[in-house]
Parts: structure tokens; C-alpha cells; sequence
């Protein structure tokens, strides 16, 4: 692998993976398509393609790009395709813009102020404190709420259309285990999950059509069980929250 900032590249066996903008543009080039690959300035990889299409891989420092790109090139297929950048696939996802979430947290914010300024102003100190604290807790128990049915809909649909695997959980030089571990795709691209543990492998569940929504393969009565207490907390929040916001007007 390669990787420079929010850029990688990885060679497979039998494809060159190209991970661009954070993995907003995902690039998969079959080595059969490749017709050689040279440098590109100090620490940049340029990939011709056989039909005189170019990409480019940056790299990160010149003996990791020369490393790579021996490596690249002894992979390479006795037999190429002429088809080149027809077998390319590039994923693209739409760009994130993040304005309307700072214009929108700063509207609540504001509100916020606002509101607990106005309640302190027309009922006393104390409510002001209440309404703060309350207003609080009801978000948290809205997000957790949201949260939690959100892990319920996964839940449903890795049932419904998950691939299980085993998943490997590494150690660190000292003997402490990860707190994670990392599983494989059936396209050969590897993921991680954030579990506790010391096992050295577990099953997990990825969906096909989004394999870095996984988890760890547990009964269905547990999984149950804990959503339905997450829920049921997060929604005595909201209403305990919702109950203080109210409070000056009662």
C-alpha cells in the first residue's frame, strides 16, 4: 500500500485499488488493463493504461514509491487487455458540504441561548439552570434514540442480506490485544470493527452493498434484548428532558 494524506493505492493480485479525496473517488484498474507504470516526479506514480489512458498515484516518499512501484510492476500480466480504461471502475460519491450543518447548529445554538435567557429573565434563575440541564438531556436522548434505531435497521438488514466472515483481532509489540479487528471482503478490501476482547478471531456480519457496516455475529434474542433497553433509555431522556424544557410554562 501506498498512501499519501487522503490518498492510497493498493495492489491486489489481480487489480490496482486507487483511493483518492478521503475515499470519496475509489479507482479499481485490472492489472490486465495496465500497460506499464513509471515515476511521476520524486514520489508520484504514473499508470499507463493500453489504451494510452493515465493515472496517477501520489506517493509518500521516494523509497516507498520505488518500493510500490516495483512491486506494481512485477505484477503485471504477460497478456494485457487493449480495452484499458474501458475495465477501469470509479466510484464516485457526491462531495460533502458542510455549511448547512454549521448553519444549522448555530440556528440551535442561538435558540438555545435565547430560550434559557428568556426563561431566566421571566421565572428566576433556578428555571434557567432546569431548562439548560433539560434541554440537554432531551438531545441526548434524541440522538440516542435515533441511534438506536438506526442499529436496529442494520441489524435487520445484515440479517437479511449479510455475508458472515471471520474477522482477525492483531496484538501490540507489548502482547495487548487490538481493540478491534479487520476481515476481508469478498472483493479482497479489508475493514475493520471496533470490538473488545482477546480473541483472536470472531465472525462477523458486513453488508455486500456497504461492507464497512458490519458487526459482531451475536444471537438474535441478546441483540434484542439490548436494543430495545437502549431505546427505552434514550427515550426516558427525551421525555425527562422534555419534561424540564417545559417546566416554566406549567
Amino acid at each position: 500500500m501506498l498512501v499519501k494524506g487522503n490518498d492510497a493505492a493498493t495492489l491486489h493480485p489481480d487489480r490496482l485499488s486507487i483511493s483518492q479525496e478521503a475515499g470519496r473517488v475509489r479507482k479499481e484498474i485490472p492489472l490486465v488493463a495496465v500497460r506499464r507504470a513509471g515515476r511521476d516526479g520524486e514520489t508520484g506514480i504514473r499508470v499507463h493504461l493500453t489504451d494510452g489512458e493515465i493515472h496517477w498515484i501520489a506517493g509518500g516518499n521516494a523509497t516507498a514509491t520505488e518500493a510500490f512501484l516495483d512491486a506494481l510492476t512485477a505484477a503485471l500480466p504477460e497478456e494485457r487487455d487493449p480495452a484499458g480504461s474501458a475495465l477501469v471502475t470509479v466510484v464516485e460519491k457526491a462531495p460533502f458540504t458542510a455549511w448547512p450543518w454549521w448553519t444549522g447548529g448555530i440556528a440551535v445554538l442561538l435558540a438555545y441561548v435565547g430560550y434559557v435567557t428568556w426563561v431566566g429573565g421571566n421565572h428566576g434563575v433556578g428555571h434557567a439552570v432546569l431548562t439548560s440541564v433539560a434541554l440537554f438531556g432531551a438531545v441526548c436522548g434524541l440522538l440516542g434514540a435515533l441511534g438506536a434505531v438506526s442499529s436496529f435497521l442494520d441489524g435487520r438488514t445484515l440479517a437479511r442480506r449479510g455475508i458472515t466472515v471471520v474477522a482477525t483481532r492483531g496484538r501490540y509489540p507489548n502482547g495487548k490485544p487490538h481493540g478491534y479487528v479487520t476481515y476481508t471482503d469478498s472483493s479482497g478490501n479489508e475493514y475493520m470493527n471496533q470490538t473488545t476482547g482477546s480473541s483472536p478471531t470472531v465472525h462477523v456480519v458486513y453488508d455486500p452493498e456497504r461492507p464497512a457496516t458490519s458487526r459482531v455475529r451475536q444471537t438474535f434474542t441478546w441483540m434484542t434484548v439490548k436494543h430495545a433497553l437502549g431505546l427505552a433509555t434514550a427515550l426516558g431522556f427525551l421525555w425527562l428532558g422534555v419534561l424540564g424544557v417545559a417546566a416554566p410554562f406549567r
